[in-house]
């Protein structure tokens, strides 16, 4: 469907430029011009991971798709596991050779641990987490063919309000978010809410729409800020966090606004084209965002109001590329 693909694509480019934000919210103090600029445009693209796993839900919940579980499976190795292994490889090494570059070596046993974790590298965590989704996939859609539509609405409201209490908890207490094979209990609701909304005929408001969305970026920024002032910023992160109370409700409000777009970005060879390579632009950007980084000319050098977009279109068509190219050799196209 050629809205989801829209989807697929702005969603790619809301990442990028979180994490192209993510350099002031970080490295600049709380309250600092460039750092509410970061915090802005961060908070505008909170909704990107969310939307993925919508989405994600969207095409796979559908109980129509009886297919063996060894198909299902079959194909999830091929296009998710081979990606998971080969990528985890590229950034263990990679993080070798910045320690080797910058005189911090990385021991063996950080790497290892990181693994275990689920996080080689900061960006990996979305995989290790959506392996966890696909492997239930099939009993989920017999939850779907089984239950009425209310009680599926009621099931995603219960597993919202739990994930947004846990995140909460986990962000106050500093307990963390526990072994990377249960993080795919939290996104459950969002999988499940994906299937939902593609298949509502009911359409709220664009104004009601946009609103929501205005507000939940907003909520998010302001939420990071004061709670950031008075707990701290580790605390103040909730806000960030994908299923925060801003940010579920931004997510909701996006996915509704892509629903209602029918007309694909460019041409839909193009618009199709583009969707396919979204993976492959997901794993290679940071390698593009860091490098400008270490040259000294990362967004960060220039003022944040006009290198926040700048550099996310920079890096998002540099990591195109860089995929469009795997994706027409022979081994490196089953990795993206």
């Amino acid at each position: 469907m050629v809205w989801l693909d829209n989807a697929r694509i702005i969603a790619i480019l809301a990442v990028v430029m979180l994490h192209v934000a993510a350099d002031f919210v970080f490295d600049y103090p709380v309250g600092d011009v460039a750092w509410w600029v970061g915090n802005v445009y961060d908070s505008a693209v909170r909704w990107c991971v969310p939307l993925f796993v919508m989405i994600s839900g969207a095409l796979l919940l559908d109980p129509s798709k009886n297919e063996p579980l060894k198909t299902f499976y079959s194909k999830r190795v091929s296009r998710l596991l081979v990606p998971l292994l080969f990528w985890t490889l590229v950034y263990l090494t990679w993080r070798v050779a910045k320690g080797v570059v910058t005189g911090n070596p990385e021991s063996v046993s950080s790497l290892l641990g990181s693994v275990l974790d689920g996080t080689p590298y900061y960006h990996l965590w979305f995989l290790y987490m959506i392996v966890g989704l696909y492997l239930f996939t099939p009993f989920m859609r017999m939850v779907v063919a089984q239950a009425s539509t209310s009680s599926l609405w009621v099931l995603v409201a219960a597993g919202m309000v739990m994930a947004a209490v846990n995140s909460l908890y986990s962000k106050i207490s500093g307990v963390g978010d526990g072994l990377f094979i249960n993080w795919f209990l939290l996104y459950v609701p969002y999988f499940f809410l994906g299937y939902l909304l593609r298949h509502s005929e009911t359409y709220p408001s664009r104004k009601s729409v946009l609103f929501t969305q205005m507000v939940s970026i907003a909520l998010t920024a302001a939420g990071f800020y004061m709670l950031a002032v008075v707990a701290g910023r580790s605390v103040g992160l909730y806000f960030y966090d994908y299923l925060s109370v801003t940010v579920i409700p931004m997510s909701v409000a996006v996915f509704w606004l892509f629903k209602a777009n029918k007309q694909p970005i460019g041409s839909m060879g193009m618009t199709k084209t583009l969707a396919a390579l979204t993976l492959g632009v997901y794993l290679i950007h940071p390698m593009f965002l860091e490098l400008f980084n270490f040259l000294g000319i990362g967004a960060t050098a220039f003022p944040a109001i006009v290198s926040i977009p700048v550099f996310t279109l920079l890096i998002y068509v540099l990591s195109l590329a860089a995929a469009w190219v795997m994706s027409k050799l022979p081994f490196f196209k089953r990795c993206i």
